[in-house]
């Protein structure tokens, strides 16, 4: 047991951008493997660089239960694993110029035509990677799906911050690379498989652009969850919330989408189960609306609940706060922790100011 919880890391408990020096208890090179399947292919990395640190990360969790039994089993000291999405886990827990390296095997290549937004690598993606590497920091993916492959290269080939690995970034043979279980059924049916490689060979300034599609690159270390306390000047029952919100959008704007997708109402408190879409990052979660001494509400977080507390978590406090505002005028905001843009931003949309 104490193996798995050393091994095992919570996202929750990770923070933003976590010391990894600590978490290993050393300093090492650190490597980062982003859909680790069943786990072959990085715990035999972590058995042959043991002077080297390993992260692993994988969304499906039927696929990182069997990667952690295989990761336990070995009994490395150097290598942890979390079940989180790959372009989070990059723009979430690693400060710029961290990663030794990052590697990327049989992505899903998404290969319908309407799916293709969805691949992981793509030029944003690309940029991000760039700012997490250290210089001489490298970029392998493995894949069988050539049109991924030369999406892939036509991206980096944009992106002044790399140069090909080897003498070509891409290669159909790389004899000194570990063969997975896949990769070795794939090659025994005489089918290719396609090696690309990049590493970093200069610093530049990571473009602004690139929050849009990841938010998270923008939180700091220590960020609370966004919380307002209104003071209504009256005594209002809660049924009487109900009726001031509906199952709708709220907010669109660019990048920015945020949806009540259902209302509850309890005895105690309404939740608003909420979806908020910032670029490529998806957060569903409960906002609590409860009671407050005897004239007033507290719009918070669920306690059940722990998004990332991105500009858009932050809009949908706001929005929900000035909602119950416009409804009752006299009401006073005695106490928030909501970013002054995000209500600068909406009551600017609004007409408010």
């Amino acid at each position: 047991m104490r193996d798995f919880f050393k091994t095992v890391l919570k996202e929750n408990e990770l923070g933003i951008k976590p010391d990894w020096d600590k978490i290993f208890g050393r300093k090492g090179p650190l490597y980062l493997e982003i859909g680790i399947g069943n786990g072959e292919f990085i715990v035999w990395l972590a058995q042959n660089k043991p002077e080297a640190n390993f992260i692993g990360v994988e969304v499906s969790r039927e696929y990182f239960r069997k990667a952690v039994n295989r990761a336990i089993n070995a009994k490395l000291a150097n290598l942890r694993l979390i079940c989180i999405e790959g372009a989070k886990a990059l723009s979430k827990l690693f400060d710029s110029e961290t990663l030794a390296g990052l590697y990327l095997n049989f992505p899903d290549p998404w290969a319908k035509k309407s799916q293709k937004e969805r691949r992981l690598v793509n030029p944003a993606f690309i940029w991000l990677l760039g700012d997490r590497l250290v210089l001489e920091g490298f970029f392998i993916m493995v894949t069988d799906y050539e049109p991924y492959a030369k999406e892939v290269l036509e991206h980096f080939s944009k992106c002044p911050v790399f140069e090909p690995l080897w003498d070509t970034p891409l290669k159909m043979n790389l004899t000194e690379y570990y063969h997975t279980k896949y990769a070795r059924k794939w090659l025994s049916m005489g089918l290719s498989l396609f090696y690309i490689g990049f590493k970093k060979v200069k610093r530049v300034e990571l473009p602004e652009w690139i929050s849009k599609f990841y938010p998270l690159i923008k939180l700091k270390k220590e960020e609370p969850l966004p919380l307002n306390i209104l003071k209504l000047g009256k005594s209002v029952t809660l049924k009487e919330f109900l009726k001031f919100f509906s199952k709708d959008v709220i907010w669109k704007k660019g990048e920015e989408l945020i949806k009540i997708l259902d209302i509850y109402f309890k005895e105690d408190g309404i939740l608003l189960d909420t979806l908020v879409v910032e670029g490529l990052l998806k957060q569903r979660f409960f906002i609590s609306i409860n009671p407050y001494d005897k004239d007033g509400v507290i719009i918070s977080i669920h306690d059940s609940d722990h998004p990332d507390p991105t500009d858009g978590v932050h809009k949908a406090l706001v929005l929900i706060t000035l909602k119950i505002q416009e409804k009752f005028p006299q009401a006073k905001l005695i106490q928030s922790n909501c970013k002054i843009k995000a209500f600068r931003e909406i009551k600017k949309e609004k007409g408010l100011e």
